[in-house]
C-alpha cells in the first residue's frame, strides 16, 4: 500500500509528538517498584525532603528508629561506591550506586555489617585517622537487594537516633526527593499554613500604609484557610508575598517541608515551584528563598513566592516577574495560594485585597556605599580591607560600616553590615592589629563578636601587617588571642589501675576559642582507633582484643590539639 504524502507527514507528526511525549514521562516518573525500604518496619519521617534548614535544604528522609542499632537494608542490587566517616555531618554514612542510575545513601549510622566494618577498620589503621572519605571501584564491595548493610544510629550532627535517607541521580549528584519513588509512607494529613508576610519592594510601595514587611496570621475554618479576623489589606505599588507553612505526616508530630507551592493573582499563575531534585552546589540559595532575616532573628523559616535577582535555584517553573505583582490603586485583587505535599494532601489560603488610594515615597534608611551584587566590591577603611567577589550577595546590598573601640582586644571592633543579612560566597576579610603580643602572630585569629558577647571562630593568617581570613557571615569582627590548650576529662577512672571488664575509655575534650582541629590516641606508642563524637564532646577508644594484649600493664597517650596549634596531652597507664 503506497501512504500519500500528506499521510507520511501525518504519521512523522504523531510518531514524533508520541517520541516527545514519552521521554517527557520517563524522565518526569521515577520508578516505583524497583526499590525495597530501607528499614524493615512501618516507616514515619522526623523531616523530609527540601525542609528548610539553616544555610541549606534538607537532602533527603529522616526515619524516625527511636534507637540506635536497627537494621539497616539496601534498597536494590548495587555497590557500595562511598564511605565517609566524619565527626560531624552525615557521620558514619555510606553511599551504595544502583544499575538503574540512582544512588541511595544512608547517614548517621552507629556500625556497618560485619564486612564492611572491617574494611573500614583496616583503612582506618592505615591512615592513621578515624575520619575518611572514600570512593570504592565497582568490584570492590557487592550489594543485593535486602542485605543488611549497617544499623541505624546517632552519630555526626544528629540530633537523635534516626535514619538519615537520600536517593541521588549517579550522573548529576543531585539529590531527588525519595518520597516520589513509591515507599510505603502513610500521609493523609495536608499541610498546615501559619502566618502571611506581604513586602512592599520599593520606596513608593505600601501594604496598609506601611513600607515594611507586614505579618498576617492565618486561621482555619469552613475546609480552608483565612486570614485572622477578616483584615482589610490595602496594596500599592511592587509588592512580595511568604508563606510560613510547613507540612505534617500521619503518625508523627514532626515538622516537614511542602513539596509545592501555587500562588494566581485574579485567577492567573504568578509562582509555581515543586521540590523534586536540587543541587547541592546551589543549595545555600535557601538563605534567598527564606526571609533570612526572619530566620536569624525569630527562627522563623518561610517560603517567599518572590525571587531575588541572584536566586539561581532551578525549582521555580513559574515565576512571572520574579513573583513581584504591581498593584494597582482602587483596583480589587483576590490573592490565592495553594500548598501540597507529596501525596497531593492540599491546603488553601484565600486573601482578598484592594489597591491603596494614596501614593508617597518612604523615606529610606541611610547607607555607607551600594554594593551591586553583579561585580566585585571592594571596601578600604582605616585599619580593614574587605573583599567581595561578584555574587556574594542576592541582590544590590545598601552596605552599612562602623567601628567600636574596646581594650579587651588586638583592634577595634568592626561592625560589617548586620548579621541579619546573608552572604552567599565567601569574601576576604582583613584587619590590622593594634599590637602582636609578645611577638605571638601566630596566636591571632579573627573573631565574630556575638550579640550575646561571645566568640566564634573565624580562623585567620597574620600576613603583610595584617590579619587575613574568608567568611561567609556579617557581623561585629575584631582580633583575639588564642594560648589556651584544648581541655581533656577522663570519663573512664583510672585511679582504679585496672580497667579489666570495661568495654571502653573515655574522654571530654573540648577547646572554647578556636575549636579541637585534631586529637591522637596511642597505646605502647602505637596508634589506635579513637572515635570523635563532636556534638557530645567526646572522644572514646573501644577495647580491641586483637590489637591490646589483657592482663598486661599498658600506656595511653593522648595528643588533642586546636586550630590555632595548641596542645594538651594526657598520659596514663592501666591494666586491662
Amino acid at each position: 500500500m503506497k501512504l500519500s504524502t500528506t499521510n507520511i507527514i501525518t504519521c512523522l507528526f504523531f510518531l514524533l509528538n508520541s517520541v516527545s511525549f514519552t521521554t517527557f514521562s520517563q524522565d518526569a516518573k521515577f520508578p516505583q517498584n524497583y526499590f525495597r525500604a530501607p528499614v524493615d518496619f512501618t516507616m514515619t519521617l522526623s523531616g523530609n525532603f527540601a525542609e528548610l534548614r539553616n544555610n541549606h535544604f534538607h537532602s533527603g528522609i529522616d526515619i524516625r528508629t527511636f534507637t540506635t542499632g536497627k537494621k539497616v537494608y539496601s534498597i536494590a542490587d548495587g555497590f557500595v561506591s562511598r564511605i565517609k566517616i566524619a565527626a560531624g555531618g552525615y557521620g558514619k554514612a555510606i553511599y551504595i550506586n544502583h544499575p538503574n542510575g540512582y544512588t541511595s545513601v544512608y547517614a548517621h549510622l552507629d556500625h556497618f555489617n560485619p564486612e564492611i566494618e572491617k574494611f573500614i577498620k583496616a583503612h582506618q589503621y592505615k591512615k592513621n585517622s578515624f575520619e575518611f572519605d572514600l570512593e570504592l571501584k565497582k568490584d570492590q564491595i557487592q550489594i543485593k537487594k535486602g542485605n543488611i548493610i549497617a544499623y541505624s544510629g546517632n552519630t555526626g550532627s544528629s540530633a537523635g537516633p534516626h535514619l538519615h535517607f537520600e536517593i541521588r541521580d549517579t550522573k548529576s549528584e543531585h539529590p531527588l526527593n525519595p518520597l516520589l519513588f513509591g515507599f510505603r509512607i502513610k500521609d493523609t494529613t495536608p499541610p498546615k499554613i501559619f502566618n502571611l508576610y506581604i513586602y512592599p519592594l520599593d520606596s513608593i510601595s505600601s501594604v496598609n500604609g506601611h513600607n515594611t514587611r507586614q505579618q498576617f496570621s492565618v486561621t482555619y475554618y469552613n475546609n480552608a484557610y483565612h486570614l485572622k479576623g477578616d483584615p482589610k489589606v490595602r496594596l500599592l505599588g511592587q509588592i512580595g508575598f511568604a508563606l510560613e507553612t510547613n507540612d505534617y505526616m500521619d503518625n508523627t508530630w514532626g515538622k516537614c517541608g511542602i513539596f509545592e507551592l501555587k500562588m494566581n493573582i485574579n485567577d492567573s499563575l504568578q509562582t509555581n515551584y515543586k521540590f523534586k531534585e536540587f543541587s547541592f552546589d546551589k543549595s545555600r540559595f535557601i538563605n534567598s528563598h527564606m526571609d533570612y532575616a526572619l530566620n536569624i532573628t525569630k527562627k522563623k523559616r518561610i517560603h517567599k513566592t518572590f525571587k531575588d535577582p541572584n536566586n539561581q535555584l532551578s525549582i521555580y517553573s513559574k515565576m512571572n516577574n520574579n513573583g513581584v505583582y504591581s498593584f494597582k490603586s482602587e483596583k480589587s485583587y483576590k490573592i490565592d495560594f495553594i500548598i501540597s505535599d507529596a501525596k497531593n494532601n492540599i491546603s488553601k489560603l484565600r486573601v482578598y485585597a484592594k489597591g491603596a488610594t494614596s501614593i508617597k515615597a518612604f523615606p529610606q534608611e541611610k547607607f555607607t556605599k551600594l554594593l551591586n551584587w553583579e561585580t566585585e566590591n571592594i571596601y578600604e577603611n582605616s585599619g580593614i580591607q574587605i573583599k567581595f567577589p561578584k555574587n556574594s550577595f542576592y541582590t544590590d546590598l545598601k552596605f552599612n560600616y562602623s567601628v567600636k573601640k574596646d581594650s579587651n582586644f588586638y583592634s577595634d571592633i568592626y561592625s560589617i553590615q548586620n548579621e541579619n543579612v546573608p552572604v552567599h560566597t565567601y569574601y576576604t576579610l582583613s584587619i590590622k592589629p593594634r599590637t602582636i603580643p609578645n611577638h605571638k602572630s601566630e596566636k591571632l585569629l579573627i573573631v565574630r563578636v556575638n550579640k550575646d558577647k561571645s566568640l566564634s571562630y573565624e580562623g585567620g593568617i597574620y600576613f603583610d601587617g595584617s590579619m587575613k581570613t574568608k567568611t561567609r557571615y556579617f557581623g561585629d569582627f575584631t582580633i583575639a588571642i588564642d594560648t589556651v590548650p584544648p581541655t581533656i576529662k577522663a570519663r573512664t577512672n583510672f585511679a582504679l589501675n585496672s580497667l579489666k571488664g570495661q568495654k571502653s575509655i573515655r574522654f571530654s575534650i573540648d577547646d572554647e576559642l578556636s575549636g579541637i582541629k585534631s586529637y591522637k590516641g596511642l597505646i605502647d606508642e602505637k596508634w589506635v582507633l579513637f572515635e570523635y563524637d563532636e556534638k557530645n564532646k567526646l572522644l572514646f577508644y573501644t577495647f580491641d582484643k586483637k590489637r591490646l594484649i589483657s592482663g598486661r600493664k599498658h600506656k595511653l597517650q593522648l595528643i588533642v590539639t586546636d586550630k590555632i596549634g595548641n596542645k594538651s596531652n594526657f598520659k596514663e597507664e592501666f591494666i586491662w
